[in-house]
This record gives C-alpha cells, structure tokens and sequence, in this order.
C-alpha cells in the first residue's frame, strides 16, 4: 500500500530555538546602547552650550567694562579734570585765591581768603605781623 505524502514538517533545532532570543536580546542591548550615546551626546552638547552662553555673557560684561574705563581715561586726560583735582587737593592758579568759609566764635559764619596775589613773601608777613 502507498501511503499519502505528508508535508515534510521542518524540525526545529535546539539551535535555533536558542539563537532567536540571542539575536533579539543583542540587538536590544545594541539599540539601549546606541540610544544611551545619543542622549549622553545630546546632554554634552547642551552643557556646552550653556557653557558657551556663561562665557558670551562675560565676554560682553568685561567688554562693557573696556569701554567704561576707557571713557574715564579720556575724562581724566583733559585739562579741566586736572586743574578741578589740584583745586580739590588745595592748588590754586597764580592770581587765584582760596575762600573758605567757617562759623566764628559767635556762631556767626566767618569768610577767610587766602590769596596768593601777593607772593609768599607777603604770605609770611602776614602770617607773623598780622594783616595788612
């Protein structure tokens, strides 16, 4: 007697059933760790950045500062800045004189020049023989 041919079941190896889950557990593993580069790569980057927009920010502060100095060199070079310090630290200009003004015994406010007009001989005698 013949027999009916029956589809030919393919049988499965051990090998086979065991190297499926091996190949889906290495690619997992290979896809967490390439998505782990990238979120790593990604944090970096924003560090960075923010590292770079610190340093802007004190670029543009120090060079705000630049132009504040600068500005006040000018200002200390000219003429007018000079001759108003000498007269705050008590110089005065020949032909100038300096009024001072200050409360007498009376409580009355009393004024005092002195005057260089007459020269320092002149400054000495009244120093020691009293006003002319």
């Amino acid at each position: 007697m013949i027999r009916p041919m029956r589809p030919r079941r393919r049988r499965r190896s051990r090998l086979g059933d065991l190297a499926r889950p091996a190949v889906a557990v290495v690619v997992l593993a290979a896809g967490l760790l390439l998505s782990g580069a990238f979120v790593g790569i990604a944090v970096q980057q924003s560090s960075v950045d923010r590292q770079a927009r610190v340093a802007q920010q004190q670029i543009d502060a120090e060079l705000a500062k630049r132009s504040e100095l600068e500005s006040a060199i000018a200002q200390r070079k000219t003429d007018a800045y000079v001759i108003d310090k000498a007269r705050d630290l008590g110089y005065v200009r020949p032909g100038e004189g300096l009024i001072a003004v200050e409360r007498g015994p009376s409580g009355l406010p009393t004024v005092r020049i002195n005057s260089s007009d007459g020269g320092r001989f002149a400054r000495w005698w009244a120093l020691f023989f009293g006003a002319k």
